[in-house]
C-alpha cells in the first residue's frame, strides 16, 4: 500500500510504500533527503512573518540577501544565546535533531576550536545586521565533522527590535578539502622546487670547483715550465754575472796599478803614451772605474728578482710539495704578495703586516695559497676602485685561543666597501660586481668552499666609503674524512 507525502524541500507529492514510513528517504525531483512521517492532518495556516531583515530596513550596498541554493539548511536562533528557535527538516536530519527542538544551542554542534569565531560573527551580525561568509566546523549525526559555510541575517520586529537570526547553512567540505589538497599540493612542489634549486646550486659549485682545479692545474704546469725554463739560463747568467765582477775588479785593480806607473811610462816612451792617452779619452775611463761596478751590483740585484719571483710562483703553486701538507700561514701571505707585488707598488698601496707566532698549518697549500691570493687582489682592486692615494692593506694574524686554538688571519683594506645589499651574495658561485670579462665570479665562492673543506670559516664586516674586513678561521689540523683537493663533491 502507498502513502502520498509532499517533498519538505520541494513540496512535489511523493509516492511511497506505507513501509518506509520512519525512514529516511531521498527525493526523486530535488534529490534531497527527509524524514518520510505519516501524512499529518491539516494544520491551520501559519500567521505570516512579519519580521524584517536589516536590508528591508535599510539597503546594505553590494549585499544580496537571498539565501542560496534549494538545498541550503536553515535555521533560526536567538539572538544572545544563539539557542535554536526552529530549525529546517534538511538541519535536523544533518545534526540529529528535531526540527521544533528549542532546548539545543547551535554552539552545541559547532566544534569547540570554532566556538570563539561563532560568538564573534553572530556578535556581528547583531550589530551589523548580516554576516557573510565564515565557515564553521558543524558535527553532524554521526559524529563526523563537516566544513559548512555561514550566511547570518538579524530579523527585526517592525518597531526595530530584534527578533532572532536566520542562519542559512551551506555544506562545503568537499571544497575545503580541495583547498587543503591542493596547497599541500603547492607546497610539496615548492618543496621539491627549492630542492631542485639546492641540487643546481650545488652542480654549480662543484663546476666551480673543478674549474678551480683546472686552472690550479694549468698553473701548476705553466710554473713548473716557466721554473724550467727560466731556472737554466737564470744559473748560468747568474754564475757569468759572478765571474765577470770578479774579473772586472782584477782588471780595474790592474788600470790602477797601470795608473801609479803612467808618469814613468810618459818618460820611457812618449809616442807610446799620447796613443794611450786618446784612447783613454775615448773610452772615458775614469767613468768606466767609477761606474762599471755599479752596474755588475745592480744588474746582480736584477737578476735576484728575477729568481724570487720564481721562487715565490713555485712556493705559489706548491710544485714540491705533496697535496696535503704543513705551512707557514706568513709564507702563504709573503708569497700572494710577491705576486701582487708590482701592482701594489704602481698603485702606491701600503703593506701593514701585524703578525703573531703561530703553529704550522696542515691543508692543501696551493689551495690555501688560492685564498689568500684572491682576498689580497680583492682588497687591491677596491683601494683602486676608491681611487685613495693613500691606500692601505694591514694583515693580522692572531690565535683565537678562546675558540679551541684556531688560526685567525684577517685582511683589512680601506677601498670602496661593499654595498649592503650585495653583501649577502659574494659567496654566491658566478656572482660578481665587475664588468663582462673582467671577472667570473668565482674567486670568493671558491675560497669560501676551500675554507669549509678545511673545517673553517670566511666571515665579512663591510663599510660603504670605509673599506673591507675578511676575517678566515682555521683549524690547525684538517678535520677527518675533508675531501682531497681538486676533488668536488
Amino acid at each position: 500500500m502507498h502513502v502520498t507525502i509532499p517533498c519538505s524541500h520541494c513540496d512535489r507529492p511523493l509516492n511511497a510504500p506505507r513501509e518506509f514510513l520512519g525512514r529516511v528517504v531521498r527525493c526523486s525531483f530535488c534529490n534531497g533527503e527527509f524524514l518520510l512521517n505519516e501524512p499529518a492532518p491539516a494544520k491551520p495556516a501559519r500567521p505570516p512573518d512579519r519580521t524584517v531583515s536589516r536590508s528591508m530596513l535599510i539597503k546594505i550596498p553590494n549585499v544580496s540577501t537571498r539565501p542560496g541554493s534549494a538545498d541550503a539548511m536553515v535555521c533560526r536562533v536567538e539572538p544572545e544565546t544563539l539557542r535554536l528557535l526552529q530549525s529546517s527538516e534538511m538541519f535536523g536530519l544533518f545534526v540529529g535533531t528535531a526540527p521544533s527542538d528549542s532546548t539545543r544551542s547551535l554552539l552545541d554542534f559547532v566544534h569547540k576550536d570554532d566556538r570563539g569565531l561563532a560568538e564573534d560573527e553572530f556578535r556581528e551580525a547583531v550589530v551589523h545586521g548580516e554576516r557573510h561568509d565564515f565557515v564553521l566546523r558543524v558535527r553532524r549525526r554521526d559524529g563526523e565533522w563537516h566544513y559548512m559555510r555561514i550566511f547570518t541575517q538579524a530579523r527585526y520586529q517592525p518597531d526595530g527590535t530584534i527578533d532572532h537570526i536566520r542562519c542559512f547553512l551551506k555544506n562545503v567540505t568537499d571544497h575545503i578539502h580541495a583547498e587543503q589538497e591542493l596547497r599541500r599540493r603547492t607546497e610539496q612542489l615548492t618543496d621539491t622546487n627549492e630542492r631542485l634549486r639546492q641540487a643546481n646550486r650545488k652542480i654549480q659549485e662543484a663546476q666551480g670547483q673543478l674549474v678551480h682545479s683546472e686552472k690550479l692545474a694549468a698553473l701548476g704546469t705553466l710554473a713548473a715550465g716557466m721554473a724550467h725554463e727560466i731556472n737554466n739560463p737564470l744559473a748560468f747568467v747568474t754564475n757569468n754575472l759572478a765571474v765577470l765582477g770578479r774579473d772586472l775588479a782584477l782588471l780595474l785593480d790592474l788600470v790602477q796599478r797601470y795608473e801609479r806607473a803612467w808618469p814613468a811610462f810618459q818618460q820611457a816612451d812618449p809616442e807610446a803614451a799620447e796613443a794611450i792617452s786618446r784612447a783613454r779619452e775615448q773610452s772615458d775611463l775614469p767613468y768606466l772605474v767609477e761606474n762599471l761596478p755599479r752596474v755588475i751590483a745592480s744588474t746582480g740585484r736584477g737578476l735576484g728578482r728575477v729568481a724570487q719571483i720564481v721562487k715565490n710562483l713555485r712556493g705559489f703553486a706548491q710544485l714540491d710539495r705533496a697535496e696535503v701538507g704543513e705551512i707557514d700561514i706568513h709564507e702563504s701571505i709573503d708569497q700572494g704578495l710577491g705576486l701582487l707585488g708590482d701592482f701594489l707598488s704602481r698603485l702606491r698601496i701600503e703593506v701593514v703586516r701585524d703578525f703573531a707566532l703561530l703553529p704550522p698549518i696542515e691543508c692543501a697549500p696551493a689551495h690555501l695559497n688560492q685564498v689568500f691570493l684572491n682576498l689580497l687582489m680583492n682588497a687591491m682592486q677596491a683601494i683602486e676602485a676608491a681611487g685613495r692615494p693613500d691606500g692601505r692593506i694591514t694583515i693580522r694574524t692572531a690565535i683565537a685561543i678562546a675558540d679551541d686554538g684556531p688560526v685567525l688571519v684577517e685582511i683589512d683594506d680601506n677601498g670602496s666597501g661593499i654595498p649592503p645589499e650585495v653583501l649577502p651574495r659574494i659567496f654566491d658561485p658566478f656572482f660578481t660586481t665587475r664588468a663582462i670579462g673582467q671577472g667570473s665570479g668565482l674567486g670568493l665562492s671558491l675560497g669560501h668552499g676551500i675554507v669549509a673543506d678545511h673545517g673553517g670559516s670566511i666571515e665579512v664586516e663591510s663599510t660603504v666609503g670605509v673599506g673591507t674586513t675578511f676575517r678566515v678561521r682555521l683549524p690547525t689540523r684538517r678535520p677527518t674524512g675533508a675531501r682531497s683537493p681538486g676533488k668536488p663533491s
